[in-house]
Order: C-alpha cells, then structure tokens, then sequence
C-alpha cells in the first residue's frame, strides 16, 4: 500500500514537472502596454491625452465652448466625449502651451474623416475663436451655416455673439430696389479672379484677388447670395 502511495505521488510530480517545462502552467509576469490615446474629458474640448511616455493635457484649436453651468454645456460635453474618446487621432501642434499651460492642438479624427474643432462649429455646440485661427476658411463657412440654422448655441440669440467674433452679414438698405433688379446701384460687389461675386458682409469680401464693381458678371457667392442676398 505504501508503495502505491509513492508511486502515485511520484506520478503527480512528474505530470506537475511536464506542465511546467512546456510553460503552460508557469505564471509569467508581463507588461501590459499603456493605453495611447484620449483616457479623459476634463471639459469639453479639454481633454488628457495618454503618450507613450507621457500624460498630456490638449485642447482643440479654433473652438471655444460654453462654460459649466452655461446653456449648451451638456451638449458640448457629450459632444466633445463621444467624437475624442477611443477615436484614433491625428494631432498636429499649433502651440505648445496656452495661457492655463495646455497644449494647444489641431484634431483629425480618423475614423470620421473630419477636423473636430470644424465638426464642433458646424454642429452649433462650439464657436470659431477667429483670433486664434486668422479667420480660417472652412471654420468660418461652418459657423456661417450654423448661425443661419440657429444650430446649437445659436438657438440662444446674441449670448455667444461676442465670444465668436464673427457678425451677422448686414442686410442691404434698399430692399425693394434689390428685389426688383439682380444689382444695386448702391453697392460695390467684390468678384474674385474665379469669378465669383461676393456682396458687403461676406466674409471673403475684398479677401485675395479680385476687383470691385456695381454691375458684376460671374457666380454669385452660395453663402451671402453675392447679387441675390439671402
């Protein structure tokens, strides 16, 4: 009997012994690699991003947002949570750090194929900080449209006017003569060398090259109308 005992021990021993010379029951410890990418919103377009090597707080370039407690803030919040976090992202600095000491930066968002300082202004949850971008293009088309639309903040009338830097497009005095001829003697329209026509008040009014003219022949600007105001 006690022979038996020995020999099934010796047995347990020698199988314990073959688990682990082929690894399949050897505890091994292992790195686990860091997580690279947005792991927090602090608010919204504020956020902390996770490096390789470092933990870094960024904001998005070109957008301000309604503060904690402001009409709109949920809606940026949710916003900002749902385009950033897990989202793979391209990022470009624009300045290394800002006044509270965050990295300044330009946002790709991969999967969707968008800037997210454009998609936050056009969407009505964010405002184009003109002074910061120099007036960039396709922000200010974006807050345009988003304005028209009363999008977003933009549904609370003039509290954001001033944060936005950006006024409305005047309407022309004379109406009824506008509306009965495509031209009014009274203004000066800007044609670009493509041709297309801007009124007073657009944005890329006497912006690049181009010329003034009362009687302008081309395309009319699909944003202010050029000769056919909206």
């Amino acid at each position: 009997m006690k022979v038996f005992r020995f020999f099934l021990k010796a047995v347990v021993l020698l199988f314990s012994a073959l688990q682990s010379a082929d690894g399949r029951n050897v505890d091994v410890n292992k790195t686990v690699p860091a997580i690279q990418g947005v792991i927090r919103i602090i608010q919204p377009g504020v956020f902390d991003y996770q490096s390789s090597d470092y933990l870094i707080r960024m904001r998005a370039w070109g957008v301000g947002f309604p503060e904690r407690n402001q009409p709109g803030y949920n809606e940026a919040i949710h916003f900002t949570e749902k385009k950033l976090l897990g989202a793979n992202l391209e990022i470009k600095i624009k300045q290394e750090f800002d006044l509270q000491n965050i990295k300044v930066v330009d946002l790709y968002i991969e999967r969707e194929n968008e800037n997210f300082s454009q998609l936050a202004i056009a969407a009505g949850v964010g405002w184009h900080i003109e002074n910061e971008t120099g007036r960039h293009g396709s922000f200010v088309i974006s807050q345009l449209k988003a304005k028209r639309n009363k999008l977003g903040i933009w549904n609370y009338g003039d509290l954001f006017q001033k944060n936005s830097n950006q006024g409305k497009i005047p309407h022309p005095l004379l109406r009824n003569m506008v509306e009965q001829s495509p031209f009014n003697p009274g203004l000066n329209y800007w044609v670009t060398s493509f041709g297309k026509i801007h009124r007073p008040g657009c944005s890329f009014y006497e912006r690049g090259r181009g010329q003034l003219s009362r009687r302008p022949t081309g395309n009319d600007c699909r944003i202010c109308g050029g000769t056919k105001p909206r």
